[in-house]
Parts: C-alpha cells; structure tokens; sequence
C-alpha cells in the first residue's frame, strides 16, 4: 500500500515523489509505475487526515486522465482517448 497526500487542488506526493497537474493522483501514478513500483499496489491518497481517493492499484491509476466535457463536469478517460468507467463518488462526497 502507498499513502499519497493531496496539497491543494493540484499537487499529490508519496514515495518521494511530487505531481502536480490538473489530475495529479494519476500523475502521481505514472511516476511512480516510471520509478519501479509495483503496478498492482494500491494507494490511498489523504488530504489532511481524511482519505479522499482509494486507487485500487496504481498501474490503473497510470492508465487514466481527466478529459474537459461539454456538461462542465471532467470526464475520466484513458490514456489512449477511450473513455473509461465513470467515477463512483461516495454518499459523503456528493
């Protein structure tokens, strides 16, 4: 498991290693998967002491970014231009 921690609304850091970006925890991923983590490691990413992001593993994490939409609402999507699986959002984010 890696603990990542969320400075801002664009900087996410763990192992040493610092991302900054519009999406950050899946930049974090692609640096970490580039520096020889394991691609199936999980991450939980914190902002303050609250977990605010679980990645189920971060060669998944390294596989996504965000996408502008016309709704006005970011759109996951994968590297290669596909979209990908929706966020599931918890009740206490909504």
């Amino acid at each position: 498991m890696i603990t990542a921690h969320l400075a801002g609304s664009n900087t996410c850091s763990a192992a040493g290693i610092t991302a900054t970006g519009n999406a950050p925890v899946f930049k974090l991923c692609r640096r970490l998967v580039e520096a020889g983590h394991d691609l199936d490691t999980p991450m939980h990413v914190y902002r303050g002491g609250t977990l605010a992001l679980t990645v189920r593993s971060i060669g998944e994490g390294a596989r996504l970014i965000l996408r502008e939409s016309t709704s006005g609402r970011p759109r996951l999507a994968l590297l290669n231009g596909d979209v990908a699986s929706p966020i599931a959002f918890s009740e206490a984010a909504e």
